[in-house]
């Protein structure tokens, strides 16, 4: 494996172990938080650098009919996850620097909402992607052959991983936070006067571990992942039996 692709590999493990801390913003300390989500910021950068010739290819192609729907979908999706990372980091700015309560509030649930419509992108991302970083991580360690019983574990693990993951779906309510957050900040683009409840209206989140946090989260990403991965598995599969039935039938 060539030295670009081990970069790309190592740079996507390092975004993805801040993404994980920064659903705790005092994981370390609330200034590791913010310069954190700056770094991320850049890395993000770094990535579509490293990609740019695919990037301007697509770009160019993109309304052309003999580009793949694969192609056009993971263009699309990496452009709206482009735009939801940086809503996530320019919202915390301006919640920082918000000088009402109304305004803190947009920017806090733009902040919140982003965050965790982003966990869905990233884990459609990975999955539309999913074949690539297995074959890259087969290159790295060096598994050449796969037996009955890696196989049957491989199933074993992702039926596994599934389950955990819609099970924290649920009980952390996701859907429900991703509209309710996102919904707050469309009613409140425009200024509104509104003021800070007298209780505070704030509650102590309990604090969690790295792994936890990636157990949580990830798990949540899993689903996602899983999903597209089997989805578009299954729409290759249809795909072919389609095109082998029109040639039985000409």
């Amino acid at each position: 494996m060539n030295r670009k692709n081990i970069f790309k590999l190592i740079l996507d493990i390092v975004m993805a172990v801040l993404f994980v801390t920064f659903f705790d913003k005092n994981f370390i300390s609330f200034k590791f938080h913010i310069l954190s989500g700056l770094v991320f910021g850049a890395l993000i950068l770094m990535h579509m650098f490293l990609n740019k010739k695919w990037i301007i290819n697509i770009s160019k192609r993109l309304f052309d009919k003999s580009l793949k729907t694969k192609t056009r979908i993971s263009y699309i999706l990496s452009g709206a996850l482009f735009v939801v990372v940086f809503s996530i980091i320019i919202s915390g700015i301006f919640m920082m620097k918000a000088a009402t309560y109304d305004r803190v509030m947009f920017w806090k649930m733009l902040h919140i909402g982003a965050s965790y419509l982003s966990i869905a992108l990233i884990g459609v991302h990975v999955g539309l992607y999913w074949k690539f970083v297995s074959n890259m991580f087969k290159k790295i360690f060096e598994i050449k052959n796969t037996s009955r019983v890696s196989v049957m574990l491989a199933r074993v693990t992702v039926i596994a991983v599934l389950i955990f993951g819609m099970y924290n779906i649920h009980s952390q309510n996701y859907f429900a936070k991703v509209s309710n957050t996102l919904t707050y900040a469309v009613q409140h683009i425009v200024p509104q006067d509104l003021e800070a409840p007298t209780d505070g209206g704030h509650y102590e989140k309990e604090s969690l571990s790295f792994v936890d946090l990636t157990m949580l989260y990830g798990s949540i990403a899993s689903v996602f992942s899983i999903a597209t991965y089997y989805g578009d598995v299954a729409t290759k599969k249809y795909g072919k039996s389609d095109k082998s039935k029109m040639k039985l039938a000409s």
